[in-house]
């Protein structure tokens, strides 16, 4: 009897751990992108210190990211006024 018990409910406790655990990883996986993408700001004028451009990365892999039309460099929001961490080209 205890041999059937343990049969029948092992498959379905194994499936239950591997699934709990896939979703742990595949959770874990996107918060890490999350943090390494940022929308890239640039100095416009005093009255919008921080204008918005397009998506970046933390990540520094010697390439900076730079605006689509004319070529700005973008920077990290770190206030409404402060514009002045460097951001970095997504790699694909």
């Amino acid at each position: 009897m205890k041999t059937n018990f343990s049969k029948r409910f092992m498959v379905p406790l194994a499936v239950i751990i591997l699934g709990g655990a896939g979703a742990f990883a595949t959770t874990s996986m996107s918060t890490n992108k999350a943090v390494e993408e940022r929308m890239g700001y640039r100095y416009l004028s005093e009255q919008e210190p921080c204008h918005e451009e397009n998506e970046c990365s933390t990540v520094n892999n010697n390439v900076i990211c730079t605006s689509t039309v004319g070529s700005h460099q973008l920077f990290d929001q770190q206030s409404p006024n402060s514009c002045d961490v460097p951001l970095y080209k997504i790699q694909n």
